[in-house]
Order: structure tokens, then sequence, then C-alpha cells
């Protein structure tokens, strides 16, 4: 009898660990980071009007991109940004320029782009020099406080932010979250994924094209 007892006991352990220990988003147990979250999508949203987007536009070898996260300082600068097409540099106003090999010279300069967004490519419609731009302040957020979770399962949120298609950036702050996330261009389908898997409040995604 007390043979049948530790076999049942055994199973009954085995049971509990496959079921793993995801929980309901917000909870106060561990983040969904295991392989029951759903995986994010799997491409960058595609924008369903104008959007707007402020960084450096690099042509180099007549292949314009705006830069939207971080820009090589080198000479002439480097980044890997979204394709531009209809970019027009007679009407751009102010830019640089550094001689190139064969294929030609590189310019750039930062402005502030308005276009449609496909999901890969900024179709241009407009564009304004950054030092003649004057931005509409966007409506701040309500802040959301942010789930308790172990300083394991923040870092399995950190990871799994990493997945975001179009992903530009990710940080958090010290040890008090969430971790903001700059991604290409998001219409809340990243951002409600991200509530979703790991708890509303956990990670804030910004879009820069808006």
């Amino acid at each position: 009898m007390r043979v049948l007892s530790s076999a049942v006991m055994g199973a009954a352990f085995l049971l509990l660990a496959a079921c793993g220990t995801a929980v309901t988003p917000g909870g106060s147990g561990p983040a969904q980071t295991s392989s029951a979250t759903a995986p994010p999508p799997s491409a960058t949203p595609p924008a369903t009007g104008p959007v707007t987007g402020v960084g450096m536009v690099i042509d180099a070898a007549g292949s314009p991109e705006l830069c939207l996260g971080p820009v090589m300082e080198s000479f002439p600068p480097q980044c890997d940004g979204v394709p531009l097409g209809g970019w027009d540099w007679t009407s751009a106003g102010i830019q640089e320029e550094a001689p190139a090999g064969t294929s030609g010279p590189t310019r750039w300069g930062t402005y502030a782009v308005t276009g449609t967004f496909d999901g890969s490519t900024m179709t241009v419609s407009s564009s304004v020099p950054l030092a003649l731009y004057d931005p509409v302040a966007p409506p701040t957020p309500e802040p959301v406080t942010p789930p308790q979770l172990t300083v394991e399962e923040w870092a399995g949120v950190e990871a799994g932010v990493r997945r975001l298609p179009g992903l530009l950036t990710s940080m958090r702050e010290g040890d008090v979250g969430p971790v903001l996330a700059d991604v290409v261009h998001d219409d809340g389908t990243l951002q409600r994924w991200a509530d979703s898997a790991f708890g509303p409040g956990a990670v804030r995604v910004t879009s820069m094209l808006s």
C-alpha cells in the first residue's frame, strides 16, 4: 500500500510540473513568458492613414531611408532605417553631402516626414526640415501601474519585448517598470499583445510613426 501511495504522489507531481506556472496577465504570479504565451505579431502593422516620423534621412546610392532609431556616428552617418518612396532632395531643403565612390554621394538631413506606411516602406507626401518643424504635443496617456513581478519575471518580459517586429530600442529604468519599447509603427496591435502576454503596465510601446 505504501508503494502505491508513492507512485500516485509521483504521478501527481509530474502532472503539476507539466501544467507550468503561467498565470492570468496582471496577476501576482509569474509573467506569461512560457510557451503558453501567444507569440507576438510576425510583422510591423501598416498604418491606415497618414503618419509622421521625425529623424535623419540618409540616402546612400539612391536608396533614401528614414532613421527612427540609433544613427552611427560615422562620416557619412549610417543607420538601418525605413525605406522612403517618393523622396525628393530638390524640395527637401537643408541637407549635407559626402562624396562616395562609384555609387555616388551620400546625402543626409533631419526632417519630419509625412506619408503612408504599408508595414515596410513609407511613401512620402511631404517633409519639413526639423529646424522648421512645430509639432503638436500628443496627448499624455494615463499611466498604468506595472504588475508586481520578480527579477526573473522582468527578465522574461524584456526578452519577450525583443521579439516585437520593428523594435528600435527597449529599456527599463532601474528596478521600477515598465519596459519602454520604441517600435517603427504600432496601431495598437503590439501594445495589446504585450498587455495580454505580461499584464497591463508591464510594457509601454511607443510608435515612432504616428
